[in-house]
C-alpha cells in the first residue's frame, strides 16, 4: 500500500468517526419548581421555608413581623409580592428538582453566589448597598428571579431580569444536567446549540441602543459569541472584541420569540437563527437563518457558561429598563467535521483520483 493510500484511509477514518452525532438534549430550564427555581404561592413558597436571608426575602410581610426591615444582605426583598422568587444567587437555583434527571430535593439557602448563579455587578449588589432599609417599589428592583408569569411560554414561571436603577451582570455556570449528562468541560471540539424563548419589555422602546446581551462563555471565561437586542427590540449579535451588529428582525413584546444559536468549537464558527413574534398580526414568524458558520475570530474552548448583561437606570429618551422575560432553554451537543486545511483538500483530491484511476494490467 502506498503512503498516499495510507493517508487517505487515515483521513477517511477520522472523518467517519467525527460524523458521529450525540443529540443529548437538555435545558437550562423552564424555571419551574421542578427545574430548581422557586417563587412564593399566594405569599407562601411551595415547600418549607428557606433558612437565613432567603427566608426573610420570601416572607417579608406583616403576618410574620418583617415589614421592610431585614438583615444586611437580604435584598432585594419582595415585600409580600407573591410573584417573585428570591434572587437566583441567594439559593441553590437550578440545582434541585426532578426535571432533566435532576437530583430532587428542594430549595436551600446558600452563601451568596456559591451556586450555579453569580452576580458580577449591579443587580442585587446595588440593592444590598441600601440595606437594612428598602424604600423602592416593585418597579425599582435590580435582580434576576423566577417569576410567576401570567403569560409564560410554557408552564407557569419565567426568568425575569430587572435593572431599574443600575446595570446588572450575572453569570451562570453550566453543569452536566444542562447538557443531558455531558460534562461541560468536555464540549471542546463539539458543536453546542442553544435555543430559548424571549419576550422583551416595551418600557425601553424609546432607547434604540443595545439593552440586553447574553454571551456564551468558554472554559477560559472568554465570550465567544453574544446575542442580544436593542431597546426597541431589534435582534443583535456581537463577536469577541467587536461592536453590536443590529439586524432587521424585531422581536414582539406581546408574545414569545425563539432565538437559536450554535457555536462550533472545532471550526470556531457560529450560526444564529430567529423566529420572531409579530405584534401586528399576533403570529410567530417562520425560522430565519441570520448567520451561518460565521467565523468567531477567536479560538473557542469548551462552552461552560452564560453571562447576562442588562442596561439599567433611566435610558435614552426617558426610557426605563424594566422586565425582560426568558423561558424554555434547550441545548444539544453534536459532533462536527473539521474543515480540512487547503493542503489536506489537495491531498484527498489527488488520492481520490489515484484510487479511481484505471490500473495497468501486468
Amino acid at each position: 500500500m502506498t503512503i498516499l493510500k495510507r493517508r487517505l484511509y487515515l483521513y477517511a477514518g477520522i472523518l467517519g468517526a467525527l460524523c458521529w452525532s450525540s443529540d443529548a438534549c437538555a435545558y437550562l430550564g423552564s424555571f419551574e419548581e421542578e427545574d430548581g427555581y422557586r417563587v412564593p404561592m399566594n405569599g407562601q413558597i411551595l415547600a418549607g421555608y428557606l433558612a437565613g436571608d432567603a427566608q426573610f426575602y420570601l416572607n417579608n410581610n406583616s403576618s410574620n413581623g418583617y415589614t421592610g426591615v431585614v438583615p444586611l444582605g437580604a435584598y432585594p426583598n419582595s415585600l409580600g409580592d407573591g410573584t417573585n422568587g428570591p434572587d437566583v444567587t441567594r439559593y441553590n437555583a437550578g440545582q434541585f428538582g426532578t426535571n432533566s434527571s435532576g437530583p430532587g430535593g428542594g430549595a436551600a439557602d446558600i452563601a451568596d453566589g456559591s451556586g450555579l448563579w453569580q452576580v458580577l455587578s449591579g443587580g442585587r449588589l446595588y440593592e444590598d448597598a441600601t440595606a437594612p432599609y428598602y424604600y423602592g417599589s416593585q418597579y425599582d428592583r435590580n435582580q434576576i428571579v423566577a417569576y410567576r408569569n401570567t403569560m409564560p411560554h410554557t408552564g407557569s414561571q419565567t426568568l425575569n431580569l430587572m435593572a431599574s436603577d443600575e446595570n446588572l451582570s450575572y453569570r451562570y455556570s453550566m453543569d452536566a444536567r444542562d447538557y443531558g449528562g455531558i460534562v461541560p468541560a468536555s464540549t471542546a471540539g463539539l458543536q453546542v446549540q442553544m435555543s430559548f424563548w424571549v419576550k422583551p419589555s416595551d418600557w425601553d422602546d424609546p432607547d434604540t441602543g443595545n439593552i440586553m446581551g447574553l454571551s456564551l462563555l468558554d472554559a477560559a471565561s472568554q465570550s465567544v459569541f453574544e446575542v442580544g437586542y436593542t431597546g426597541d427590540n431589534f435582534l443583535q449579535y456581537r463577536l469577541t472584541g467587536g461592536s453590536w451588529q443590529t439586524t432587521a428582525y424585531q422581536l414582539g413584546t406581546l408574545g414569545w420569540s425563539e432565538i437559536t444559536l450554535a457555536v462550533d468549537t472545532l471550526n470556531h464558527s457560529a450560526s444564529l437563527g430567529i423566529s420572531a413574534y409579530n405584534d401586528g398580526n399576533s403570529l410567530l414568524g417562520s425560522s430565519i437563518d441570520v448567520l451561518s458558520s460565521q467565523s468567531l475570530g477567536v479560538v473557542s474552548g469548551a462552552i461552560t457558561g452564560l453571562q447576562w448583561d442588562l442596561r439599567g437606570g433611566t435610558l435614552d429618551n426617558g426610557a426605563v429598563s424594566y422586565i425582560q422575560s426568558f423561558d424554555d432553554f434547550n441545548f444539544s451537543i453534536t459532533s462536527v467535521t473539521p474543515v480540512p486545511e487547503p493542503g489536506c483538500v489537495l491531498l484527498l483530491t489527488l488520492a481520490a483520483i489515484l484510487l479511481h484511476a484505471p490500473r495497468r494490467r501486468a
